[in-house]
C-alpha cells in the first residue's frame, strides 16, 4: 500500500460495536411505550419499533442532511403509531434521560481500539473522527468513550451539515486532514453509508465486520478490505 497520511474513523458500530448498548436501548423504547400506556409484551413493542425504524432509515438515506434526533424521534412515533399509542413531549425527556443512563451504564469500546489510536499517533498518522450523529449525543458518547485526546479532528454529521454517505462530510474530513483522499483509510461499519460515501470521493475503505456467524454480504458498495478486529488496521498500513 502506498504512502497513508491520515486514518478517519467512523464511531457507532466501528470504535464501539451497537450491541454492547442494545439492552438498554430496548429498555428504554419498551419504557417509554409502556409510559404512553402500551400493554404489549416487549417483544411485540421492539417488533413496531424496529419495522418503524426500517421505514424511517431508508426515507433518510438519500437525504444529503438530516438530524438524527428528528430521524429517530419518527421511528418512534411510527412505532406508537402502530401500536395505538400517544407519546408526550414529558415522556420524550424522560425516556432520553433513560437511555442515557443506561448507555452510560453498558457502554465499551472494541477491544484494541485504545492500543490501536495510540498506535497510529505513534506513527505521526493523522487520526480523525467521521460521524452521523447530532453534536448533543457525540459529547455524551466521547464522554463514556474517553478516546477525545487521540483524535486530530471529530466531525460530526450536524457540524458538517451533511450525513454520510453525503460527499461533503468527507470532503471536510479531507480538508481537515490536509491529505488527498487516496491517502487517507475511511474505517466504518455500514457498507450503505460509510463504504458508499468512502468510495464515492476515492477513500481507502476498510469495513470492520465482526460478526463470527457470517460473512458480510457485499453488493454494489464493495470495500477494499475487511478486518475482524481493530486491531487488523495496523497491518494495512
Amino acid at each position: 500500500m502506498s504512502s497513508v497520511r491520515a486514518v478517519l474513523f467512523d464511531f457507532g458500530g466501528t470504535l464501539f460495536d451497537y450491541e454492547t448498548v442494545a439492552p438498554g436501548e430496548r429498555e428504554s423504547i419498551v419504557a417509554l411505550a409502556q409510559w404512553a400506556g402500551s400493554s404489549e409484551d416487549p417483544k411485540a413493542i421492539m417488533r413496531a419499533y424496529r419495522a418503524s425504524l426500517k421505514s424511517v432509515f431508508y426515507h433518510y438515506l438519500p437525504q444529503p442532511y438530516y438530524l438524527h434526533r428528528d430521524m429517530f424521534r419518527d421511528a418512534l412515533m411510527g412505532m406508537a403509531n402502530s401500536l395505538g399509542l400517544t407519546l408526550t413531549e414529558e415522556q420524550f425527556v424522560r425516556y432520553r434521560a433513560l437511555q442515557w443512563e443506561r448507555r452510560a451504564r453498558d457502554f465499551m469500546l472494541r477491544d484494541g481500539v485504545s492500543a490501536t489510536l495510540t498506535a497510529l499517533r505513534d506513527r505521526r498518522l493523522y487520526v480523525g473522527m467521521v460521524s452521523n450523529i447530532d453534536d448533543d449525543q457525540l459529547g455524551h458518547m466521547l464522554e463514556l468513550a474517553g478516546v477525545r485526546a487521540h483524535f486530530d479532528s471529530i466531525l460530526s454529521s450536524e457540524a458538517a451539515q451533511s450525513c454520510k454517505p453525503d460527499s461533503s462530510i468527507f470532503q471536510e474530513a479531507l480538508r481537515r486532514a490536509g491529505c488527498a483522499p487516496q491517502e487517507a483509510l475511511f474505517v466504518g461499519d455500514s457498507l450503505q453509508q460509510d463504504i458508499a460515501g468512502a468510495n464515492r470521493v476515492g477513500l481507502r475503505s476498510v469495513l470492520i465486520w465482526s460478526d463470527p456467524e457470517r460473512e458480510p454480504t457485499i453488493g454494489e458498495h464493495r470495500p477494499q478490505h475487511v478486518i475482524r478486529q481493530i486491531g487488523e488496521l495496523l497491518a494495512l498500513l
